[in-house]
């Protein structure tokens, strides 16, 4: 396990000598403050085409945090949630993405390289989604609607599957950087699902 602490603190280098001298008593002393962003391809679209959205998770706080990569991959450490709003009605769909670990485990400081990155302060990392008319049918009925996310990280845990390897508590203790941990809810945009031609002039 040594090894193991020792090739992650190696892959961390450019950030280890910053957290250890602002930040000696460890990674636990701080909540991460991140904030998701979401913000639409376009305002308008027509019935029954696909609502694309540029997601973006925000370092707003005072330290750098450690997030996972894949916003848009399926199943694993996180969990971006899309709703779609019609009055008092809340469509969840079955489009949710989150970020995957590989099977077999690997080992955790290959599996980090893949799976987590360094969000620094003042940054932001994201990617783009796409809301389907298949799970979100009032997609295809002409109005105006409200759109927002939530995403979900379990941060890096000792939990066996969740953490693309198997580490004890205080191995994610001494990690030199705090995970990202909790739910998180984006801002609402309103879109417009309209029968005319939306092409843009």
């Amino acid at each position: 396990m040594r090894f193991v602490l020792a090739a992650l603190a190696a892959l961390l280098s450019p950030i280890i000598a910053w957290v250890q001298s602002s930040n000696p008593a460890g990674s636990s002393d701080s909540t991460p403050k991140v904030e998701l962003k979401l913000v639409p391809e376009k305002a308008t679209i027509r019935p029954g085409e696909r609502l694309k959205l540029r997601v973006e998770l925000c370092n707003v706080g005072p330290d750098d945090v450690i997030v996972a990569q894949n916003i848009d991959a399926q199943y694993g450490n996180s969990q971006l949630r899309l709703i779609l709003e019609i009055g008092s009605i809340r469509e969840s769909g079955r489009g949710m993405v989150a970020d995957g670990i590989p099977e077999p485990n690997p080992d955790f400081e290959k599996t980090f390289v893949t799976n987590w990155l360094t969000l620094n302060r003042g940054h932001f990392y994201g990617t783009y989604v796409y809301m389907d008319p298949m799970y979100y049918p009032h997609l295809r009925k002409p109005g105006q609607y409200k759109v927002s996310a939530e995403y979900y990280s379990r941060g890096i845990s000792s939990t066996p599957g969740w953490n693309g390897g198997y580490l004890k508590q205080q191995d994610v203790e001494n990690l030199p950087l705090g995970a990202l941990k909790g739910t998180i809810s984006s801002n609402a945009v309103k879109i417009q699902v309209s029968a005319k031609n939306t092409r843009e002039k």
